[in-house]
């Protein structure tokens, strides 16, 4: 931990420390000089398999209402009795944040109803998160890995920001290595992908006894990456509480938010994950929508808001397929025409991959459409089952 703060520290980046009653009682006061020194903050780990009892899963149906109804009544304190155990030990601490790697519903109430703002540790493509977005999010107050309404209070974190390159990382495992090259390659993409997001985060998780196993060359490789996060212009460092509250006042319900990620990530042994092509992942409150490269209909949809009935993760299977397209172009307009078919009313997207800049948009029937830079045209639309008649009119 020590090692870690100096490095951080030395570059003025907070660092949030996930911790318990036992860990705030041995670590009171280092914690205490590294927050009124360098605004470190601390967030609750919470496990609620003990008073929850064998499964954690209260998004599955199958749970008895008898128990997620006590549940709904022993969390909160359960909660409660945690943080004050903390603050008993560190005073200053009022964590908003919890993080937990076994989550439900039930324990987005919970937290709601005993005032956090935050719940970390969501893993993206992972076990029983599956399904939820790539990013920070409002989770759904029926189930904790979906977006939609209602909506939870409280705000969902990725426990590492990943790209859609990567393969997902399981939120339970320990990183081995600290990978300087991989998280560098990482942040950057996403300081690229600031431009057309009006809020996004890159979280990055380093695990405390990962790092006194790094060689001297990876503790040299970690300060070079801190100086380098630190160094970009466009972002801004801070604690996990502030980013919550920062992604509150951006609005009540989760953001559209898109991440172009080109294909080749390299470790640092050499080996590149390369699967040829840039994917585009984008989320927002009613579906997550994945695109590769050249190919304008999405390879993989995922549905918060009508979900196929058996699907846990919200992923539809029979896609909507573009039936024709017809582009025509006159003089000074570009005019896009598509016919998609669908089998239900659903939320979906296109991807027009190009560069559109010098032109604006004219007409439209589609819910949005967004230009990704030079490099792709967005058309976001919400199906109808049937046919369904999509026109983009673009001019100079």
């Amino acid at each position: 931990m020590r090692r870690l703060a100096e490095i951080a520290h030395k570059h003025g980046i907070p660092i949030t420390w996930g911790i318990e009653a036992a860990s705030a009682r041995a670590f009171a006061t280092d914690l205490t000089e590294w927050h009124t020194a360098y605004g470190d903050d601390v967030m609750l780990m919470v496990d609620i398999s003990p008073i929850w009892g064998s499964g954690t899963d209260a998004d599955d149906l199958s749970q008895s209402a008898e128990h997620i109804v006590t549940m709904r009544e022993k969390l909160p304190d359960y909660i409660s009795s945690e943080r004050d155990k903390v603050q008993r030990a560190i005073e200053w601490a009022d964590p908003a944040v919890a993080g937990g790697m076994q989550k439900n519903h039930v324990l987005l109430y919970a937290l709601a109803q005993v005032g956090f703002a935050g719940l970390w540790g969501y893993g993206w493509g992972d076990g029983a998160d599956d399904g939820c977005p790539f990013g920070c999010f409002f989770p759904s107050a029926d189930k904790h890995n979906f977006c939609g309404t209602p909506t939870s209070r409280i705000v969902g974190i990725p426990h590492t920001s990943l790209l859609p390159i990567q393969p997902p990382r399981r939120s339970e495992e320990t990183e081995t290595d600290f990978q300087s090259k991989v998280s560098q390659q990482g942040f950057d993409c996403y300081v690229a992908n600031a431009g057309w997001n009006r809020w996004s985060a890159y979280v990055q998780r380093i695990d405390p006894v990962a790092v006194a196993s790094l060689t001297e060359e990876q503790l040299n490789g970690l300060d070079g990456y801190l100086a380098h996060v630190q160094e970009a212009s466009e972002t801004q460092v801070m604690s996990l509480s502030d980013a919550v509250r920062s992604c509150q006042e951006a609005g009540e319900q989760t953001q559209p938010t898109f991440l172009l990620a080109d294909p080749t990530v390299e470790s640092e042994e050499g080996a590149s994950a390369d699967s040829g092509k840039s994917i585009l992942s984008y989320y927002d409150a009613e579906c997550q929508l994945t695109f590769e490269e050249d190919e304008m209909e999405p390879i993989q949809v995922t549905n918060y808001i009508s979900p196929p009935v058996s699907s846990r993760n919200g992923a539809e299977v029979n896609l909507p397929q573009i039936e024709s397209f017809r582009p025509s172009r006159s003089r000074s307009q570009l005019r896009m025409q598509f016919t998609v078919e669908s089998t239900k009313a659903m939320p979906y997207g296109l991807a027009v991959w190009g560069n559109h800049t010098g032109l604006t948009l004219a007409s439209s029937n589609a819910q949005e459409v967004m230009w990704l830079g030079n490099r792709l045209l967005f058309v976001r639309v919400n199906l109808q089952a049937g046919r369904n008649e999509i026109e983009v009119v673009l001019t100079i």
